[in-house]
């Protein structure tokens, strides 16, 4: 599957709900979840269906039992139909107040920036047994509530440097040859951030 980049009209719709399980979800879900194990340099952690330009609410994510992309064998997970049905009080960074986790994009190449995200959050989401879509509820902290709270984004048409404009957050730009990242200027991340709406 082709993913697709900014400046892309289609990454800014909203996602529509998966109301059966065919043939045809199942076909499309197993190739997300294929593109996202086969994607390399870089490599993502997760990948929403309108980022290849369809839009069904569903994203796979692509962690470690802990939520730790760096330690230990990863896993893939589909997630159909999300939502965020509780989430802890206040918005962090990163792991720290003095550590930043910067985020990136399959969507927007090269791109990184500070997004404030929810620490935990609670997440109600149906997955596939039996040829039925069944509910489930889970919580997620830290990295992994930092992932899936970006794939929900996807569904909702928000990218993460929207958070740079509303937060006046800095954006970096990856250096492709000595792979250093650069502040973008102000004047010139905005205007970034306007094409992709």
């Amino acid at each position: 599957m082709k993913i697709i980049t900014v400046p892309n009209p289609h990454l800014r719709q909203t996602a529509q709900p998966i109301q059966k399980v065919d043939k045809k979800i199942k076909q499309f879900l197993s190739e997300l979840e294929q593109t996202l194990v086969n994607k390399k340099n870089p490599q993502g952690v997760g990948l929403a269906a309108p980022q290849v330009d369809v839009t069904w609410r569903a994203f796979v994510t692509q962690l470690t039992e802990d939520g730790k992309r760096e330690d230990g064998p990863v896993a893939t997970k589909v997630y159909i139909n999300p939502e965020i049905i509780a989430q802890s009080p206040h918005q962090i960074l990163g792991p720290t107040e003095k550590e930043e986790t910067l985020e990136g994009c399959l969507s927007i190449p090269g791109v990184y920036g500070p997004v404030p995200r929810y620490e935990w959050i609670r997440l109600r989401y149906q997955k596939i047994v039996d040829d039925e879509l069944l509910s489930v509820e889970e919580r997620y902290e830290h990295f992994a509530a930092r992932v899936i709270q970006h794939e929900t984004d996807h569904l909702n048409g928000i990218l993460f440097i929207d958070y740079s404009l509303k937060y006046d957050l800095p954006l970096y730009k990856e250096n492709p040859r000595n792979k250093k990242l650069y502040e973008i200027d102000r004047d010139m991340a905005e205007a970034f951030i306007h094409q992709t709406q």
